[in-house]
């Protein structure tokens, strides 16, 4: 950790070189001179942690699990070698392990709280803690047991200890509930413009906490059981209430950090000239709006298309807006919830309501889909829920960790292995901390996810 995240820090476009890496969470002079960008005010760090969350959640995790769950294939190159296991080794995603804890990340957002305290800016303070446990949260889902305790002290804590995963969403929880009292305590003016999603609207980032609450708790439902759904439900129904409170990524250009990442990667135009690596040509997820005769098929695919594999134009697009946490997701969290606690009859009808929302959409409300019209189911199973939500979830992470948890839709493992339940540990990692277990010793499955699914692992 000493060597990964040190480095990573030092590298942060933020960090004047001159300056060296000293523990962020020092106030000092942070208020002394304004031109060193160590001073700098929370807006100015908010910049790169926006920028930073949008990568984490459209950028190498997300095409890791739209491989492994099988709504896309990997056809050539590291793609393939994703796609059937055999390419994923420990210095695979280094960079996203590095990216929770470097500049956009932890050591940004540790900043913003700084600064925002000194400000009195509650509201600032409270979208900070709420990215905070988006992030933490998501590398624990991939990970397991992480650092986080000590991760923001580099000095102190030059080889952190790793936290339980179960500690972790525990933890994440608390600074969710603080962030929602302050996001409502009305005090300071928050990030304003510099928020290109909410505009720093703190009802819908308390809307957006809620929800986050609600996904982390059915995280760790396989695990901690029925009352795991009940307080999902319980936020879910605080959560994001319409689609105007969904939080999307706004891309708005051609150039690498301002266009969408999934263009950037499989379009031939975009700037990785990696397409042809990932294509949807044959995925699970086309042959099963194709074979349901799902009506938003032409959202996500369009068949005998050579310049983009397969992918919709609407989709494979350089200004997508990719939706991250929506209205839709919440209202199937809650009948997830609603249905493992014995509430069918109210699992229907979120379910429904999730399906009767396609049918609206402009390019300031649903602009992530097009209008569809969606016939109500007459009954509901787990597998309804779950595979509407796969669908729903195209390219999200989010999708992997319904998958384990449910086994939901029902996938046969590539090349007869197993789907793997988590990622190994960052080689870097590995290398700079003792704390890190070696390959051998690495569990196989998370705490959250101690069973595997029957075909797929």
């Amino acid at each position: 950790m000493k060597t990964k995240l040190k480095g990573a820090i030092c590298a942060a476009v933020l960090v004047i070189v001159a300056a060296g890496c000293n523990n962020f969470l020092k106030g000092g002079d942070l208020t002394v001179d304004p031109n060193n960008p160590l001073n700098a005010t929370p807006k100015q760090f908010f910049s790169s942690v926006q920028a930073n969350l949008w990568q984490l959640e459209s950028g190498d995790l997300a095409r890791l699990t739209s491989l492994w769950t099988q709504q896309l294939v990997g056809d050539a190159r590291q793609a393939q070698g994703i796609y059937d296991y055999t390419g994923v080794t420990e210095g695979t995603y280094d960079a996203e392990f590095a990216r929770i804890y470097q500049g956009g990340g932890i050591l940004d957002l540790r900043k913003i709280d700084a600064t925002s305290s000194t400000l009195g800016d509650s509201i600032f303070l409270g979208v900070s803690k709420v990215v905070e446990a988006w992030e933490i949260g998501t590398a624990a889902d991939i990970w397991g047991d992480i650092p986080y305790s000590q991760a923001d002290s580099f000095l102190i804590y030059p080889t952190p200890v790793l936290d339980p995963q179960m500690t972790v969403y525990d933890t994440i929880q608390a600074r969710l509930s603080q962030a929602i009292a302050e996001l409502q305590s009305g005090i300071g003016s928050g990030p304003q413009g510099t928020d290109l999603v909410y505009g720093g609207d703190p009802d819908k980032w308390t809307a957006l906490a809620h929800t986050l609450k609600a996904r982390f708790f059915l995280h760790t439902a396989e695990a901690v059981g029925a009352s795991a759904y009940s307080s999902a439900l319980a936020e879910a129904q605080q959560g994001i209430l319409s689609n105007d409170g969904d939080y999307i990524a706004n891309f708005s250009g051609s150039q690498t950090g301002e266009s969408n990442p999934w263009w950037q990667f499989v379009d031939a135009n975009g700037t990785t000239g990696r397409n042809g690596d990932i294509i949807a040509t044959g995925s699970f997820l086309e042959n099963l709006m194709s074979s349901t005769h799902d009506p938003r098929f032409p959202d996500y695919f369009q068949p005998g298309s050579l310049d983009t594999y397969d992918f919709s134009p609407f989709r494979e697009n350089l200004t997508y807006p990719q939706p991250f946490v929506t209205y839709n997701e919440n209202l199937l969290i809650e009948a997830e919830a609603q249905f493992e606690t014995g509430a069918t009859g109210a699992a229907l009808t979120s379910l429904n309501t999730e399906r009767a929302a396609w049918a609206t959409a402009s390019s300031v409300v649903n602009p992530w889909h097009r209008a569809y019209t969606l016939a109500p189911l007459g009954s509901v199973t787990l597998g309804d829920i779950m595979n509407e939500k796969y669908i729903v979830l195209f390219q999200n992470i989010e999708s992997y960790n319904d998958y384990r948890r449910t086994c939901f839709p029902s996938l046969t493992a590539i090349g007869g292995g197993s789907i793997p339940g988590r990622l190994l540990y960052p080689l870097g990692e590995a290398q700079t901390n003792p704390n890190i277990p070696a390959v051998p010793s690495q569990p196989p499955r998370n705490a959250s996810d101690p069973n595997a699914c029957p075909a797929g692992g």
